[in-house]
């Protein structure tokens, strides 16, 4: 990005040899705003990806509480997630010029933001209840049956927003638009893994348990295929996998994980002992993973 702005500059001082200082420094200021406009946009996303995770993070965090596991400790990591989703999404909410932008791209984007809001609003203080009664069984119920509807709407927007940044130039646009796949496909194993998770731990719990079965069976093969097309691509997902050996390295990691969860989460019965390996598990691949999205972004915006 540093390379790309000092080139820019570079030929805006060629062109402008002559010209006069005060155009120079329009022209630099120029430049100087819209690197900072991209900044703010990936920023944006990025607050966004993140709330993804956090819908399924939080959910299972609940499921455990709910179950007695390590209580204590999940009502207070349940509640500091929730709290920055909070945060997060007032941020987004303030953002009225990105709103506003989305909106002229998408008519039903307004209607959406509302309806996440509102859905938000009862999730919270179903969190909320939760971290101080661990029995409570109608705050359960709404997170279980409403935290995919919160997870359906943030990607929406995350879309929206992504649609909305795109330059009306048509090659840029087309860039744009694949390192966007991009950018939102490599966060969504983070997703994925705490969902299907929360989705064994609910059969395990005899909840909905064909219903979790199902969702559970599908939730890895998405899983599979998504891991695999990071590496190795996939048209259908717009995917160009990657020869980046660090990036194929740090994928290793994760894909190693991956494979431990998957043994696990395909068991008949889960143990105590399990759980506490699976729970580990998750936050191990959700770091590894991390370290994947920050080199393939980093990679791609260079």
């Amino acid at each position: 990005m540093f390379i790309k702005k000092i080139t820019i500059l570079l030929l805006l001082g060629l062109s402008s040899l002559y010209a006069k200082n005060d155009l120079m420094i329009g022209l630099v200021d120029i430049v100087n705003e819209a690197e900072e406009k991209k900044s703010e946009d990936k920023k944006v996303l990025n607050y966004l990806f993140k709330q993804r995770m956090r819908t399924q993070w939080i959910a299972r965090d609940a499921l455990l509480i709910t179950m007695d596991f390590n209580s204590s400790f999940y009502q207070k990591e349940m509640l500091q997630k929730a709290d920055a989703f909070n945060k997060n999404l007032n941020s987004l909410l303030d953002s009225k010029k990105d709103i506003e932008k989305a909106e002229k791209k998408d008519s039903n984007f307004t209607e959406t933001i509302k309806d996440l809001n509102a859905t938000w609003r009862f999730f919270y203080e179903s969190v909320k209840k939760i971290s101080k009664n661990s029995k409570d069984k109608e705050a359960l119920k709404f997170i279980e049956e409403n935290n995919i509807k919160l997870l359906n709407d943030i990607s929406y927007i995350v879309t929206s927003f992504i649609k909305s940044y795109h330059s009306k130039n048509k090659l840029e646009a087309s860039m744009e638009h694949t390192k966007s796949i991009l950018y939102t496909q490599v966060g969504k194993p983070r997703v994925y893994i705490s969902k299907l998770i929360k989705e064994r731990f609910l059969v395990n719990q005899n909840m909905k348990k064909e219903s979790n079965q199902k969702k559970l069976e599908q939730s890895i093969k998405d899983m599979d295929r998504l891991m695999k097309a990071l590496k190795d691509g996939d048209k259908i997902l717009e995917l160009h996998g990657t020869e980046d050996r660090q990036i194929l390295e740090k994928m290793d990691i994760g894909q190693k994980i991956w494979e431990e969860i998957k043994n696990f989460v395909q068991k008949k019965k889960l143990t105590e002992k399990d759980i506490i390996a699976l729970v580990k598990k998750n936050d191990d691949f959700i770091k590894a993973q991390t370290e994947v999205v920050k080199l393939i972004r980093a990679s791609n915006d260079n």
